[in-house]
């Protein structure tokens, strides 16, 4: 009776992928928790791949543009389309405030929030690029393993 060799390798059912996750978000100063929390999507979400081929095409749509004023304007336009991707992956927050009272989640509050508080959009854009986050691992299945009896 001959046996086939283990199989070697990397079994990639053994991850589970999330497409969102939540970011506590930390005092820019002492580092505690804020109380807000922000569900940003990851870069291998549907959202993020969606919010990146309407920028590209946007992008590919003005390529006639040329010359001197073209050239000027990419650093803004990248930094503009950065903050855009990034209002694209926020799903969701909780606990926002401005004079006591909540903000809610617009694409507009998000990127004047994103632009007048850089330390909160650095928090909120390292999630999304932070791709190992948005995995875990599978629990192990313990009816795969052999059976031992010990008598």
């Amino acid at each position: 009776m001959s046996t086939a060799p283990a199989a070697s390798g990397f079994d990639l059912s053994s991850l589970i992928h999330h497409d969102t996750l939540t970011v506590d978000i930390l005092h820019p100063v002492t580092g505690q928790p804020t109380g807000m929390q922000v569900e940003v999507a990851g870069m291998d979400s549907p959202r993020y791949r969606d919010a990146t081929r309407s920028l590209i095409d946007r992008a590919t749509a003005s390529a006639p543009r040329a010359g001197r004023r073209a050239r000027q304007e990419v650093p803004r336009d990248m930094e503009a389309d950065a903050l855009e991707l990034l209002v694209s992956c926020t799903v969701s927050w909780t606990g926002v405030m401005e004079h006591g009272a909540a903000v809610p989640l617009t694409p507009d509050n998000a990127r004047r929030l994103f632009t007048a508080h850089p330390w909160l959009r650095r928090q909120v854009d390292e999630a999304v690029g932070d791709r190992a986050s948005f995995f875990e691992e599978k629990p192990s299945d313990s009816s795969t393993s052999p059976v031992t009896n010990s008598a």
